[in-house]
């Protein structure tokens, strides 16, 4: 009897010290989305493709020039000026092709690193808010099977994202009411 009592006793002891595991999730897909640090990462490698593909276009566009000026003049030269001629062009069009092939492997890498550094900042960020807020987990909710399935009241994205966005306007110097004013501006622009 006296070990059945010690038992009862052990057991209430242990699920009275029991604390609550606080917990949550996230959406990661709505964070990747909807975070400012990624959304004007975005749009500087956008105006940076933009360029790119400006500066490449306009390369391309003279050569093609070249190309066109050869052929109408080709019949009045010399078969081995005419040979020569084509090669150069061909030449200048394999260089033309590398430097291209080179600066979108450059961008391409720039990219990468560039995402790389937000998604660490975001994870760092999620280390700092889950030991603010007494979190012990806090899970990302995704399409690969990370989460299953998360009760809606521990879904802390929109909380997270707010937390997220107030981060990176005060590391920025930006406001809120400044980068809805420039997204309109962006808007407009692209109609």
């Amino acid at each position: 009897m006296k070990k059945i009592i010690l038992f009862l006793l052990g057991i209430s002891f242990l699920t009275a010290c029991q604390k609550e595991v606080k917990t949550a999730f996230v959406k990661t897909e709505t964070i990747f989305k909807e975070y400012k640090g990624v959304k004007a990462q975005e749009a500087i490698f956008k105006q940076k493709q933009e360029a790119f593909t400006k500066k490449y276009d306009s390369i391309v566009q003279g050569w093609r020039k070249e190309v066109m000026e050869f052929q109408q003049k080709a019949a009045k030269m010399s078969p081995e000026k005419a040979r020569q001629k084509d090669q150069e062009l061909y030449q200048k069009q394999q260089i033309i092709q590398q430097m291209q092939q080179q600066e979108s492997n450059k961008l391409t890498a720039e990219m990468q690193q560039q995402t790389d550094s937000v998604i660490k900042k975001i994870y760092d960020f999620f280390d700092e808010y889950g030991k603010k807020h007494g979190y012990k987990y806090i899970y990302g909710k995704n399409n690969t099977g990370a989460l299953m399935y998360g009760d809606a009241k521990q879904d802390i994205t929109d909380e997270v994202l707010k937390a997220l966005d107030a981060d990176y306007d005060a590391k920025n110097n930006t406001k809120t009411s400044n980068n809805s004013t420039q997204e309109e501006k962006a808007k407009s622009n692209k109609k």
